[in-house]
């Protein structure tokens, strides 16, 4: 087919899905140091800013919750309940032996004599630009935030964040 027999529709229904690619992919690069072009909109119930919606927080929060229940017994978990705004909550069969908060990557946890039944796990998708895709310190960044201001909706003080980075496919967690 020759491009002058397209009609118009044809001719942007063509161009359309490499233009959004080409975006995608090079968006962390032509977004450098948050200068964004036009407005961003946050998608539903995640930390991420996009001009586009995709289904991954719900798929990442359902496929965590399907290997909590694989492991119920190994991880002592009575329960694993899925949530809203803190994502997944675990209750314990038996009293949780809790650790300070430390990057996922720490190899030296510090166990104090904290002991909890109740662990949440909050999944914050990020959209690293070129400049800024640390997700080591947003995941800090976000749990310390979450867990040192008032008006906490967290229903334990123990929990850990994960954050996931879309853009350089990166993840890291902090919490206890």
């Amino acid at each position: 087919m020759r491009w002058e027999k397209l009609t118009n529709a044809q001719r942007s229904g063509l161009n359309q899905i490499p233009n959004r690619r080409f975006t995608l992919w090079w968006s962390p690069t032509i977004n450098r140091a948050n200068i964004y072009v036009g407005f961003q909109v946050q998608l539903h119930l995640t930390g991420i800013f996009m001009h586009g919606k995709i289904p991954i927080h719900e798929s990442v929060v359902t496929d965590l919750c399907q290997i909590f229940d694989q492991e119920l017994d190994a991880l002592e978990v009575e329960t694993v309940s899925p949530f809203t705004n803190h994502d997944i909550l675990l209750f314990a069969a038996y009293k949780w032996n809790i650790s300070k908060p430390s990057l996922l990557a720490d190899s030296k946890d510090v166990i104090d004599n904290t002991t909890s039944q109740k662990y949440w796990l909050d999944v914050q998708l990020h959209r690293g630009d070129y400049d800024s895709h640390d997700v080591e310190r947003y995941a800090r960044a976000k749990f310390l935030d979450y867990t040192t201001d008032n008006i906490s909706i967290y229903p334990s003080a123990t929990g850990v964040m994960i954050g996931i980075d879309l853009a350089y496919n990166l993840h890291s967690a902090f919490g206890n």
